[in-house]
């Protein structure tokens, strides 16, 4: 069976340094994604967002560059493997773009959910969080 994938490159409003914190820092997760979050930034670290309805392992951390984790969200099959996500951040004009690739998904019918969950549940709340709501 073929490996099961999403790739994406996506522009958030922000420098990349920000972007990374804003992905890594639990209180900033809580202001841009709701919920209670955990991230603790070294590989092997814990990871847990939307108030643990996804949980993992960080695999990659290079601060400001490359954040990776294992994604296992509650409702798939206590069976099914953990899907990997690795995200890199590269300066663009208007910020940063976020280069993400989400692979080992258990069906197409998971990517195709993941697909659509990252940008209206990640992506474009980032972008409000740095062009509407963020408190300097």
């Amino acid at each position: 069976m073929a490996d099961i994938s999403w790739k994406t490159t996506y522009v958030v409003y922000a420098q990349p340094d920000e972007v990374f914190e804003a992905l890594t820092d639990p209180g900033i997760i809580g202001a841009w994604g709701g919920g209670l979050s955990v991230l603790e930034p070294r590989i092997g670290g814990h990871f847990e967002l939307f108030d643990g309805w996804v949980k993992g392992e960080v695999t990659h951390y290079q601060a400001g560059k490359e954040l990776g984790y294992t994604w296992k969200p509650s409702e798939w099959d206590k069976k099914a493997k953990a899907s990997s996500v690795h995200l890199k951040f590269m300066p663009h004009a208007a910020g940063t773009d976020v280069v993400l690739v989400h692979t080992g998904f258990p069906s197409q019918e998971e990517a195709d959910k993941h697909a659509n969950g990252w940008i209206d549940f990640v992506f474009d709340p980032l972008n409000d969080y740095f062009t509407l709501g963020k408190e300097d």
